[in-house]
Formats: C-alpha cells, sequence, structure tokens
C-alpha cells in the first residue's frame, strides 16, 4: 500500500478546488465522493489528492487519515481484501505498520472497496536521499521486521480466504525463451543464464522449508522513513499470506541484501538450506520477465553469483 507513492515526502496539504478538466474526466477527483466517504466512517476536513505510481488504488489523504480506492485493475479489489486482513494481522504482532481504521466493502457509495489508514508522515524510501550509511540502517531495520513477522505471526483467522497465496514458479524455462526472443542476447550469455537456471534448480525445486507469514512485495516503494532514517512502517500487505520466507528478500536493491539479512538473523534462522539459491531464482525471473519486456534491461549474472559465493 504505497500511500505516497512516488512522493518524497508525506506531507499535509489543503485540497486545490481548481482541479483540471482533465484530472476529473481521468477519474482522479470526481471519480470518487471523497467526502461522503470520510464521513461514513467520522473523519471531517479538507482532503487533497496524493500522486500515485500505482495502478490498484485512487489515494487521498487529509492531515490524519489516508483514504484509498481501488480500481478497476484486476488484481485491486483482491489486494484491498488482502490487506484488510494482514495490515492488522502484522500490526498487532509489533510490525511498525499503519493501523487500519476502516474497510469498506458494501459498495453503497462506490463501486469498489475503499479502506481508510493512519497516515504516515514522512518520505518514501525509494526517493528519499539518504545516504548509503543511513540506507543500509533502515534496511537492517527491515531485517529485524521481517524476522518478527516470520516469528510472531503463527496464525491467522481468514474465513472469507482474502489472503494470498504465495507461490514460487519452478519452471523458468518459458521466462528464458521470451527474453531470448526478444532481447536477442549473445549467444554466451544466454548461456550464462541457462547454466545458472540448471545450477540453481535442485536447491529450490528440491527445498523443504516451513512457511512463514510473509509480507511479499517488500521493495524500497513500500517503505516510509523519516529525513534522517528512522524506519517508520513497511506498507502496502495486498500480496501477503502463507509462503517461503525468502519471499520476503526477493525485491530487496542488492546492494542492501546483506543488510537486510544481518538484521534478520540476529534473533532468528527461518530460511532453510542454501536460501541464496531462492534469493536468486526469485530475482532471476524477475529480472527475465523485466528483460523480455524492455529489451536492454541487464541480468546481472555477475551480482547473483557473488550473492552465491558470499553464503
Amino acid at each position: 500500500m504505497q500511500f505516497s507513492e512516488r512522493a518524497p515526502l508525506i506531507s499535509y496539504t489543503s485540497m486545490d478546488t481548481s482541479r483540471s478538466q482533465k484530472e476529473i474526466a481521468d477519474g482522479r477527483i470526481a471519480a470518487d465522493p471523497v467526502d461522503a466517504m470520510l464521513a461514513r466512517h467520522g473523519v471531517r476536513g479538507p482532503w487533497t489528492a496524493l500522486p500515485s505510481t500505482g495502478i490498484a488504488n485512487r489515494i487521498y489523504a487529509t492531515a490524519d487519515v489516508v483514504l484509498r480506492v481501488a480500481t478497476n485493475h484486476p488484481d485491486a479489489v483482491s489486494d484491498a481484501r488482502t490487506e484488510s486482513v494482514a495490515a492488522p494481522l502484522a500490526r498487532a504482532a509489533g510490525i511498525l505498520t499503519p493501523r487500519l481504521i476502516a474497510f469498506d466493502d458494501s459498495r453503497t457509495l462506490v463501486e469498489r472497496p475503499f479502506s481508510l489508514w493512519e497516515r504516515i508522515h514522512g518520505e518514501t524510501l525509494g526517493v528519499s536521499r539518504l545516504g548509503r550509511f543511513r540506507r543500509k540502517a533502515v534496511w537492517r531495520e527491515i531485517g529485524r521486521q521481517i524476522a518478527l513477522l516470520h516469528t510472531s505471526v503463527r496464525f491467522c483467522a481468514d474465513p472469507n480466504a482474502y489472503l494470498d497465496t504465495p507461490a514460487r514458479e519452478l519452471n523458468l524455462q518459458p521466462s528464458l525463451e521470451r527474453w531470448i526472443k526478444s532481447a536477442r542476447p549473445s549467444p554466451t550469455v544466454a548461456h550464462d543464464v541457462e547454466r545458472l537456471i540448471g545450477q540453481l534448480r535442485p536447491y529450490v525445486s528440491g527445498c523443504k522449508v516451513a512457511d512463514c507469514f510473509v509480507h511479499n512485495d517488500v521493495h524500497e516503494m513500500n517503505i516510509m522513513c523519516s529525513r534522517n532514517g528512522v524506519l517508520l512502517g513497511l506498507l502496502d500487505w495486498g500480496d501477503a499470506g502463507w509462503g517461503d520466507p525468502t519471499f520476503d528478500f526477493a525485491a530487496i536493491p542488492l546492494d542492501f541484501l546483506p543488510a537486510a539479512l544481518n538484521g534478520y538473523v540476529e534473533n532468528v534462522t527461518r530460511l532453510g538450506e542454501c536460501p541464496e539459491a531462492r534469493f536468486v531464482w526469485d530475482r532471476l525471473q524477475n529480472a527475465l520477465d523485466d528483460a523480455a519486456e524492455n529489451p536492454g534491461s541487464p541480468i546481472p549474472i555477475d551480482a547473483y553469483r557473488r550473492i552465491l559465493e558470499r553464503h
């Protein structure tokens, strides 16, 4: 749940009443009866639309409350329902995440579910100006938060089956073939990638690790921190569920993966055998899919091998 989604500083501003017709046509303002949605749950006062890079929500905010309205994206409703279960569970376990004030799936004001959340005033890590030292400290603290999540949440009542079902793709051949067809890499590079897949496969397909409750989308745009690098919250629980604990390390930047792991292993070892193979496998799949859609995007084979050698 990216409350700020590319807004580097989340701060309160009063509503601009001179919204353009383009904004109205785009559905960013007039599509949602914001005043009525807020008032239904006891929230009043001026609000503003927040910028968003995501496609699952339209986002508005008062000084203290964030309103998220599911869009027509195919995943939007399921994500909203998932986080309505997952985020309160994580918060109850001590995870730094905003408080859910209300989840409304009545479809009486709008034809989509919407939710109200405590507003965090801070910076999105992905666009903050923190230096490397402080950024590493944030990722170490994220590692501690992930460890707390994996060890503290043992059960979740989910009568409507709203939680996601995180799973790993064990066959990367289709991704490999799409990448080769689209990006046309040199035979040497293609061979190196194919060889790496073959080397990783036994460690991934044969791995047995106990499932944990996972956030399943930990990346720098889902992390809020203060200007000086104090972690304020882990956001966007729309992909959460029970799965391999290494899923929570799949999108952490490679340069900061060691810091997150150091924070994680201070008090817990839930990652199973050869977790580095699963780290690389998941990243490799994402990189192949991205490079297939965006020819020229690199496949950082050397960086992946350094992860394997480091551990």
